[in-house]
């Protein structure tokens, strides 16, 4: 008799799976379910942040690996004998740069394993029927790819006008019927859909009371950016290529990264009449635009009044993950799109500064000098872009000041004066902005 298989034999499946999804758009998968093997589902558990919060079992990572072998046989028993049960979801909040919460619903240890197995079948299925233009939640893709996509459309297409949208509390309005019914179209396996189905009306546990949801997909779940991106994909990115964008005169093109996108046009009018048949699309899947933060604006290197920020151009910037873009003038070459860390990134960064300084303030300066390191180079690796070299030393000089501030509510101010601390190499430990 032979053993479970493992995540050798299934990996050749997945990559027969992917070639097929590929080379036929409409095809529907009808046998996905015995891919849920216990080696399949043990190397899903290896994958998982071993610092993520425990569920509404309270039973942590750490704790489920102390018998990690019986654990995921017997939950792979469950599975084929249709006995599994999603467990509610715990919800938690996450401070936003806003200042406002963010609501997260974290699963149990089981849920997560069972998700993330899931999600990487039906990730190898959709990835290849995804559009080009879309680079959330998608392997080799990433948040600079997707800014570099946008600066290259600015720059080289006769690009006057971009609709900056915003989707209002998406996650929260994902319409569950809808979901099912789109993952129908290439899968056929009900196993894998009700599964999908559970955990979309698993519930959400607050303050010891359980609340049954009838619509969205809570962030904090390994599958739930795959069908939110599923879902945007049917909704909006199919309806922009097969639909609207065949009936535009002008250059018509998108760049979206999960529920963040712009849209830039050649013509005004036709972004006018782009938002108007959007927010009837949205209407009729459960989903609505926020119009505080949705807007036409002029921008682009054909638009009049081009410059640099200012007080008077300031209706010709907009954002888009986390950099504030604008029109910078080049020499006799004219204008091309500059980025800088927006104001609300930046502030969200020291504010996270000044809060881990204020709790660690009787640490020694050597520990909290090696700990802020690294937090400076996180910010330099995701904003060190070109033009950006100003704003990351802006939020170094910040970062310092910060530090000495509370540094100064300790003893022996005398010191910590200015003149004086460049000559401290605990002071110098804090890196200089440095470009991808």
């Amino acid at each position: 008799m032979s053993g479970p298989r493992t995540t050798e034999s299934v990996s050749p499946k997945l990559q027969r799976i992917a070639e097929l999804a590929q080379s036929d758009h409409s095809l529907r998968f009808t046998s996905l379910a015995h891919l849920l093997t216990t080696g399949f589902l043990k190397h899903n558990l290896k994958k998982l942040n071993r610092k993520a919060v425990s569920g509404i079992d309270k039973v942590t990572l750490e704790e489920y690996w102390q018998a990690a072998d019986s654990r995921v046989q017997d939950l792979h028993d469950r599975l084929k004998s249709g006995r599994y049960r999603a467990q509610p979801v715990k919800r938690v909040y996450i401070p936003k740069a806003n200042g406002k919460l963010r609501p997260l619903g974290i699963p149990t240890v089981e849920d997560r394993i069972v998700q993330r197995a899931v999600a990487e079948i039906i990730g190898t299925i959709y990835e290849p029927y995804f559009c080009e233009f879309s680079h959330g939640f998608r392997p080799k893709r990433s948040c600079h790819g997707a800014l570099e996509e946008l600066r290259q459309i600015i720059d080289k297409e006769p690009v006057s006008v971009l609709v900056d949208a915003d989707i209002k509390a998406y996650f929260d309005t994902v319409n569950h019927q809808w979901l099912l019914k789109f993952l129908s179209h290439r899968i056929a396996d009900k196993t894998i859909l009700r599964l999908v189905a559970k955990w979309l009306r698993s519930g959400i546990m607050e303050n010891g009371v359980v609340c049954r949801n009838e619509e969205g997909t809570p962030q904090g779940g390994p599958i739930s950016p795959l069908l939110a991106n599923i879902y945007l994909h049917y909704v909006l990115d199919l309806w922009f290529v097969k639909r609207f964008s065949k009936n535009v005169r002008g250059v018509c093109k998108m760049v979206r990264y999960a529920d963040d996108f712009v849209v830039c046009f050649q013509y005004r009018y036709e972004a006018v009449r782009f938002l108007k048949e959007l927010r009837e699309r949205f209407r009729e899947f459960n989903l609505e635009l926020s119009e505080e933060k949705t807007r036409i604006i002029e921008f682009g290197k054909r638009t009049r009044n081009n410059g640099s920020i200012g007080a008077q151009s300031e209706s010709r910037t907009f954002n888009f993950l986390g950099f504030t873009h604008y029109m910078r003038k080049i020499g006799k070459r004219g204008y091309r799109t500059a980025r800088k860390p927006s104001r609300k990134s930046r502030d969200k960064f020291l504010r996270s500064i000044k809060e881990f300084v204020a709790e660690n303030r009787d640490m020694s300066v050597w520990w909290q000098a090696y700990r802020l390191k690294p937090k400076l180079k996180g910010y330099y690796n995701y904003f060190g872009l070109r033009y950006c070299k100003h704003a990351l030393r802006n939020v170094k000089w910040h970062t310092e000041r910060i530090w000495v501030r509370e540094l100064r509510k300790r003893s022996q101010r005398h010191k910590l004066q200015w003149s004086r601390m460049r000559k401290y190499p605990w002071f110098n430990i804090l890196p200089e902005p440095t470009l991808r």
